[in-house]
């Protein structure tokens, strides 16, 4: 499980490297859309982390609160397009959905806060 964490991890660090290297002009931008893309998987293998001893409960803690504010949006929307059967309980097929349309939506709000940081940035330079 540590491991599968790490790589949910190491994606937005990729993003960011290659961006740097490749596109620095949208450096913000792809690395708001990777930690977007791995953000609610990331924060429910946090939650996972709570019975590990003492760091355990801080990081469990973390991926509980992020859980919380990352979750919903794709529960909801998945709900409302009949991707979930009606009892409304996530399990199989079901948690892929909710996963995949978390990652849409997130992947879009964080690379818009991205662009935006990219714009701010490239006119503090050309100023």
């Amino acid at each position: 499980m540590v491991a599968l964490l790490t790589l949910l991890v190491v994606v937005p660090i990729a993003a960011w490297l290659y961006a740097k290297r490749f596109a620095p002009q949208f450096l913000a931008t792809v690395t708001g859309v990777a930690f977007g893309l791995v953000i609610s998987p990331m924060s429910m293998g946090l939650y996972g982390t709570f019975f590990l001893h003492p760091v355990g409960i801080v990081t469990g803690m973390i991926g509980l609160a992020s859980g919380m504010f990352h979750g919903p949006p794709g529960f909801h929307i998945a709900r409302y397009f009949g991707l979930i059967p009606p009892p409304g309980i996530v399990e199989g097929l079901a948690l892929f959905h909710v996963e995949a349309v978390n990652a849409l939506v997130w992947a879009t709000t964080y690379g818009l806060i991205g662009c935006v940081v990219d714009r701010l940035w490239r006119s503090r330079v050309a100023l």
